[in-house]
């Protein structure tokens, strides 16, 4: 769809140039309109992504004009134009909202950088509004996803929750395991008792018992008061055995006949006790490989693959990146009290062609050392510590893309590249914008343009060369 701007002035000659250079230029829509009462109807009307108004008309300023059309929506782009250039002018319509301003008579390229501006603004706004309305429809698992991949697993989660079969969650770290053991908890006649999870890699052998089973008062030196232990915490709930594949050997012995016999003993104790569980084991090895190598237990492997759910690495559920992210600067935002609106278009795209060996995890780690590093309103790609997708210097074309008609993708194409391509020509030089110039066999003039552009600052690149 064609972004469309409004522009106000009551001079007729000045919407004619105006809306040539626009039209000459950009593929933009504009609507020209010489009566601010008129064009305030038209906003309540139509959709308008930026506001060109003139500051000075009769009837009604431009100032009034974008606060009215701010009380319509508060986050369209409107641009002052005026001919009264004083800083008293400037400061007045920024205090009062307007994201930019020109002074008549203004220069083609100036009008330009500042729509593209306003409009790339506009594409973060519109992209935050979609992908935050995506988060308000989260699934009744509490589970971020939309691809395929994840679509199966929640499937399964649905069907296998209400039932009391034993669950086995593999896949690679990061990727969620103990969400999917929570989702599987809550959504099962369990829900109102605990889950209680113990990781396998974390107890000592020599305390083992101790720790699932508990202990009665001197049952060993140390132990001077009876002590619950969690499989007694986790009774009529779920208990959940997070990395189970790094359980010892000596240890997988006694998981084991609590899993058969659902009976235990506190340490110290002649008294048996039932155990009613929901046992969910997880884990990112290779449980069939262990036991080859004589290091897991078949039987036990047997007890626990009754039902098995293989969770997807980020790399197969790429689409689920921009999601994700947005959930994460949600979280994390909260976390540590920042205001960051959005994320970058560009910022999204090398997200989305990155791999995370770290998976879901990592992302989770990138995105919030991104906001504790922002001191902006929209998080970059200097915030996040990336340089764009490392894939090479252009990226795959995703399906959002192959929906734009083809001047669209051409020109976010071209936009990518040149910001790209400015980017890692700086770092080489260290941010020496003559020598860049130089090397890239353009003027200097039409550097500083382009960096202007794509919102880049020599100063990111000062002594930044490796090599």
């Amino acid at each position: 769809m064609n972004k469309r701007i409004l522009i106000v002035d009551d001079e007729k000659d000045m919407l004619t140039l105006i809306d040539r250079i626009i039209s000459e230029d950009t593929h933009y829509k504009t609507v020209m309109e010489n009566n601010p009462e008129k064009a305030l109807e038209l906003f309540r009307e139509e959709d308008f992504d930026v506001v060109m108004t003139d500051l000075k008309m009769p009837g009604m300023s431009g100032i009034s004009l974008m606060e009215k059309i701010r009380e319509i929506r508060s986050d369209v782009s409107v641009i002052i134009l005026t001919a009264y250039a004083t800083i008293e002018t400037a400061v007045e319509a920024t205090q009062k909202g307007a994201d930019d301003y020109l002074t008549k008579p203004f220069r083609r390229e100036r009008l330009l950088v500042t729509l593209d501006k306003a409009m790339k603004w506009q594409g973060i706004i519109r992209e935050n509004r979609t992908l935050r309305k995506a988060l308000e429809k989260k699934n009744d698992l509490s589970i971020i996803g939309s691809t395929d991949a994840m679509i199966k697993v929640f499937d399964r989660i649905r069907q296998v929750a209400p039932t009391s079969g034993t669950v086995l969650i593999t896949g690679p770290s990061g990727t969620g395991k103990e969400l999917v053991a929570r989702a599987i908890h809550q959504n099962s006649g369990r829900r109102s008792k605990k889950m209680v999870t113990i990781n396998c890699s974390a107890i000592m052998e020599n305390m083992i018992e101790s720790e699932l089973f508990g202990h009665v008062k001197g049952a060993f030196t140390g132990a001077v008061t009876d002590k619950k232990g969690l499989v007694e915490e986790a009774n009529g709930g779920t208990l959940f055995l997070d990395e189970i594949g790094d359980l010892k050997p000596g240890l997988q012995t006694r998981i084991l006949r609590l899993i058969q016999e659902g009976e235990y003993r506190a340490v110290g104790s002649v008294i048996t006790k039932k155990a009613d569980l929901r046992f969910i084991a997880a884990t990112n090895k290779n449980l069939e490989q262990a036991i080859r190598d004589n290091t897991f237990r078949e039987d036990l492997f047997y007890r626990l693959n009754v039902i098995r759910l293989e969770m997807p690495p980020l790399k197969d559920r790429a689409e689920d990146i921009p999601l994700l992210s947005y959930h994460f600067l949600n979280k994390h935002c909260a976390l540590n009290g920042k205001q960051i609106k959005g994320i970058a278009p560009s910022a999204v795209q090398a997200l989305a062609a990155r791999k995370f060996p770290g998976n879901v995890r990592e992302l989770e780690n990138t995105i919030e050392r991104g906001i504790i590093f922002c001191s902006g309103d929209t998080l970059t790609l200097p915030d996040l510590g990336l340089s764009g997708p490392t894939e090479g210097l252009l990226p795959e074309m995703n399906r959002g893309e192959t929906m734009m008609n083809f001047k669209d993708a051409k020109e976010e194409t071209i936009r990518f590249f040149h910001e790209h391509y400015i980017r890692t020509l700086l770092k080489e030089n260290s941010g020496n914008i003559s020598k860049a110039a130089e090397i890239a066999g353009i003027q200097r003039q039409y550097l500083h343009r382009l960096m202007k552009e794509s919102h880049i600052e020599a100063n990111e690149f000062r002594g930044t060369r490796t090599s």
